[in-house]
């Protein structure tokens, strides 16, 4: 084949090449706007907030849509009423001041929403939580996956005879230590990651530990403070989805799937329509200041 052919093919190649980077334009179906649910609310005297929001087309560029149409209420025991006040950017909140907290262990309380001609309902009861006994700090050398640092932990046992579910939340000098990211929720069935055995027992290390960024490790004269939720069986498979969802990539990844919800309509009857979560926990806080 000759040196002049060889260029000439060359060349058709490139232009091909060229030719197929046109942009193409693919109509996608919007698909039905779902109601959001995000209703994590716990047995404080601070205020309580539920907040609502329409689902939005995978491709939209700004931030999904406020429902603020919604009526919404918990019903509490002696079938006291805890209104949820809209504040215009799809948050509803409660000021336990007002009516007092929502802090009955036990009871099963259940969350009222009216919106757009519906009525949905979900029930939650409010479980007790340990206290958190105690946190301590040692300094740590780096090594292969941590950085050098102040490393933080706490100590509570689980209560015993029963089965628990509690959900940990690790703070650093009062802000989240992983803010909005479900890879890093920590969870724990009765006093570990699930199974049996864990009854009654102190906290396992690794949940104990998981309270410090090990890429980023506490330094001399901050603040390492954590809480302990109580959640029911439905919050924390709800949360343990979410988990499963944010780590689904990879070559075994599986096609992603909404989160099954504890909200349904005023019948009892599961909603498609609806998504998120209702969970009314009790709190445990400690917190520990890195003094070397």
């Amino acid at each position: 084949m000759s040196k002049r052919l060889n260029n000439m093919l060359l060349g058709m190649v490139c232009m091909s090449m060229m030719a197929c980077e046109d942009p193409i334009d693919i109509a996608l179906d919007e698909g039905r706007s779902q109601l959001v649910v995000d209703a994590f609310i716990s047995s404080d005297m601070s205020l309580q907030s539920i907040r609502l929001t329409n689902s939005a087309n995978f491709f939209l560029n700004s931030a999904v849509p406020a429902v603020n149409s919604a009526i919404v209420n918990v019903e509490g025991p002696n079938s006291i009423v805890y209104n949820f006040v809209n504040d215009k950017q799809g948050n509803y909140i409660y000021d336990p001041s007002t009516k007092g907290a929502l802090d009955s262990i036990g009871f099963k309380y259940r969350l009222q929403i009216s919106y757009n001609g519906e009525q949905y309902q979900s029930f939650s009861m409010l479980n007790p939580v340990p206290k958190i006994d105690s946190m301590t700090y040692a300094f740590e050398l780096e090594e292969l996956d941590s950085k050098e640092g102040y490393y933080t932990q706490f100590y509570a046992t689980d209560f015993g005879g029963r089965k628990d579910y509690y959900r940990i939340k690790a703070f650093r000098n009062g802000e989240p230590l992983y803010p909005e990211n479900p890879e890093f929720i920590n969870l724990s069935e009765d006093a570990a990651f699930g199974g049996e055995g864990a009854d009654g027992l102190l906290f396992i290390f690794p949940i104990r530990a998981a309270i410090t960024d090990e890429g980023n490790p506490f330094l001399a004269g901050e603040t390492s403070s954590v809480e302990l939720w109580s959640l029911n069986r439905d919050a924390y498979s709800f949360l343990q989805q979410m988990i499963t969802q944010a780590n689904n990539d990879g070559l075994f990844s599986v096609p992603a799937a909404n989160i099954r919800s504890n909200i349904v309509d005023i019948s009892g009857s599961t909603q498609e329509e609806v998504l998120g979560i209702f969970s009314v926990s009790s709190v445990s806080r400690n917190s520990i200041i890195i003094n070397p």
